[in-house]
């Protein structure tokens, strides 16, 4: 059995993210690694856009409800525009990372038309 170098650090599950997403045809626009932030990768495919909350392994439950709420409260991406979505990291048994992405409701949070101006992604 192959085994993989275990990421430790959010910098780590962000790259195995851009990985996944550049893998399928995403363009990183902008990304983070400051935990504080309520979204860590923007990227977008044509006029489609992805906000994405990177939460790390072993995160609380009340962590990353709050995390959510941030994301949603913050991003406001209507549905027309794309998706705001916060993916919990997971370590399997041979070291590989895998995600398990949440993607917030637009009928609750998705109120903003001008977000990609307000969060200058439109300069990208």
């Amino acid at each position: 059995m192959q085994t993989y170098s275990r990421p430790t650090s959010l910098a780590d599950f962000l790259r195995e993210a851009i990985t996944s997403l550049e893998g399928q045809g995403w363009r990183i626009v902008r990304q983070s690694t400051e935990d504080a932030l309520p979204w860590h990768i923007a990227c977008r495919k044509g006029e489609k856009w992805r906000l994405i909350q990177i939460v790390t392994p072993a995160t609380s439950h009340t962590v990353t409800q709050s995390g959510r709420r941030l994301l949603g409260q913050h991003v406001q991406l209507p549905a027309r525009l794309g998706t705001m979505e916060q993916w919990v990291s997971h370590i399997r048994p041979d070291g590989r990372c895998t995600f398990g992405p949440y993607t917030l409701n637009p009928q609750v949070w998705g109120s903003d038309n001008d977000v990609i101006t307000r969060l200058e992604l439109d300069a990208d």
